[in-house]
């Protein structure tokens, strides 16, 4: 049965309008600020993380950059922004005793090129295999957020290929649904990992709307996430946090009921 642990992200000020309320009720605080490059260079935001998480039991993780940010990029140079960012990331994520970091992958959706996902695949083992190697012994964790990527197989390969511990995937539902011809509930199968950003659209545009707002088969979804071991469900929806915590626990009944009858069976 599914070890499930429930989580929220946002940024800081939208935490301050009910941050005791996710203290007291998440497992997984995601912190976003860091999505935000200027936000790598003021060390005031980690103190002042650091104070609000005093006496949280739960676990913390971070939103990584990813703005105007191209670690597959032909320019070198284009490259060493985007890899010094990404250390940047780390040493906040080290600080603040996260041990998960999600990253966007760079899907180019502009280049036309048909063998494109080969082009992706290349670049990102070369990337962050040299990455890796630099964050060894840090304990960060990679999680690559799909986001244009129009096939899950790609991520699947690419962490084949790499063979590390310190990356894996963070599987964005709401981005399965509407920016891949590829169902959610297929790119959980295929691409697995632990940590799923849960929202809803009407597979049209990225709406971060409640699971059952949208159109996404969250039956079909949750199916696959009771095949996992460890599911982290971290919603990211516009709605308030305790709308958010009643959602998810719902989806967390969901799977725990399709793990009983698996065990009965």
């Amino acid at each position: 049965m599914a070890q499930v642990k429930l989580g929220t992200g946002a940024y800081q000020e939208r935490f301050l309008q009910d941050w005791n309320y996710c203290l007291e009720h998440f497992d997984v605080v995601e912190l976003q600020d860091f999505i935000m490059p200027d936000n790598l260079d003021n060390p005031k935001i980690i103190d002042e993380y650091l104070g609000m998480l005093s006496g949280f039991t739960g676990e913390v993780t971070l939103h990584g950059p990813y703005l105007n940010l191209v670690p597959t990029s032909i320019d070198n140079k284009v490259k060493e922004v985007a890899e010094l960012r990404y250390l940047q990331a780390v040493e906040a994520a080290n600080k603040l005793g996260a041990h998960k970091l999600v990253i966007h992958s760079f899907y180019d959706t502009t280049t036309g090129y048909s063998k494109y996902d080969d082009l992706w695949l290349e670049g990102n083992v070369l990337f962050w295999d040299a990455f890796l190697q630099k964050i060894k012994g840090s304990g960060v964790t990679i999680l690559l957020e799909n986001v244009h990527d129009k096939i899950p197989d790609t991520f699947v390969k690419m962490l084949e290929l790499l063979d590390s511990s310190q990356i894996s995937t963070c599987i964005d539902i709401g981005h399965c649904s509407c920016l891949s011809k590829y169902k959610p509930g297929e790119w959980v199968r295929r691409a697995g990992g632990q940590y799923f950003h849960i929202n809803d659209n009407d597979g049209a545009s990225d709406g971060h709307l409640l699971p059952g707002k949208g159109n996404i088969d969250f039956h079909h979804v949750i199916e696959e996430l009771a095949k996992l071991p460890v599911v982290y469900l971290i919603g990211e929806v516009w709605d308030g946090f305790a709308s958010q915590f009643e959602s998810l626990t719902k989806l967390q009944e969901m799977i725990a009921a399709i793990g009983l009858l698996s065990c009965s069976n």
